[in-house]
């Protein structure tokens, strides 16, 4: 039993370098100034500062963009909202599929009611507004006359407006998979224990099934014709950031099986995520044989006995 004199204890308050909380400010604003990087910046600021330092970065990082770096108050709002979700996720130890199909939620639910609030405040309806904002995207992107002449614009705004919300949620996807992958290869997570780790991801694997409606997407892509290809290709396109994740870890498990240093896997990663997207799409989809081939075991079988890479 507690006496009534005595003394409590004192609560500890850590902390903080300022020059390292200013700097991972900046971080987090670029960013969200770039929106693919804003959860990577953001699972940064929950490695390196503890409650409330990682919130104080973010919502820094946030007001950063919007007035120093004139970031449109709606992409701030969705790179803030996305991305401190996805970081907090990352804090509380969530598992990487669970924290995905969360974080699809959290981001087309952000981005939902910024729509209503864009149809709302112009009186308008949402498909008439998406409709006015991809029309003015292009408008902008004719303006900077970067690609005039060599685009075809007409079939862009087709392709942006009916299969916009698809290359959305691929992006959602991307971007968070970027920040766990970041997170496990730069070494911020320092438990091997843990869900984030290099080893605990390189035993993630798709169900069967996703890997069987990616091809009938991709059939379906060449064969629908009629007004249903939008649909057919938006979803072939979610189905490829899928695809894109299995051959990333597919990617990562022979790197560690060869013993490829970190900074080649940091120029191969790079290269590839730019340059080589539908490459790694076609080794998720051969991830299966890949690793059968490498491991004379089941695909599905879990990769204990791999070493992390530092």
């Amino acid at each position: 039993m507690r006496l009534v004199n005595d003394k409590q204890e004192p609560i500890e308050v850590k902390s903080v370098d300022l020059l390292a909380l200013v700097s991972q400010m900046f971080l987090v604003a670029l960013g969200i100034a770039t929106w693919v990087f804003s959860p990577m910046t953001m699972v940064m600021a929950h490695c390196r500062f503890t409650n409330p330092w990682s919130k104080v970065a973010g919502i820094g990082g946030a007001l950063l963009a919007l007035i120093l770096l004139e970031v449109p108050l709606a992409q701030v709002v969705l790179g803030f909202v996305f991305g401190l979700f996805v970081g907090d996720s990352f804090q509380r130890q969530i598992k990487p599929m669970q924290l995905l199909s969360q974080a699809l939620m959290v981001g087309l639910g952000t981005a939902v009611v910024e729509l209503v609030w864009g149809s709302v405040s112009q009186n308008t309806s949402i498909g008439l507004f998406w409709t006015s904002w991809v029309g003015d995207l292009i408008e902008k992107l004719k303006a900077t006359q970067t690609f005039e002449g060599a685009m075809n614009w007409s079939l862009i705004k087709d392709l942006v407006t009916f299969e916009g919300p698809f290359l959305y949620l691929s992006a959602l996807l991307l971007s968070s998979w970027i920040a766990l992958g970041s997170a496990a290869h730069f070494g911020w997570v320092n438990d091997g224990k843990s869900p984030y780790s290099s080893v605990s991801l390189r035993e993630l694997r798709l169900p069967h099934w996703v890997r069987l409606s990616f091809i009938v997407s991709l059939v379906a892509t060449m064969l629908v014709k009629s007004q249903f290809q939008y649909l057919a290709g938006g979803i072939f396109r979610v189905l490829s950031g899928l695809m894109f994740i299995q051959g990333t870890i597919c990617l990562s498990v022979v790197f560690s099986q060869r013993g490829i240093r970190r900074g080649v896997r940091t120029l191969v990663y790079s290269v590839a995520i730019l340059l080589g997207f539908y490459a790694l799409v076609g080794m998720g989809i051969m991830s299966p044989w890949i690793l059968r081939k490498r491991r004379g075991v089941s695909p599905q079988a879990p990769l204990n006995q791999l070493e992390e890479q530092t």
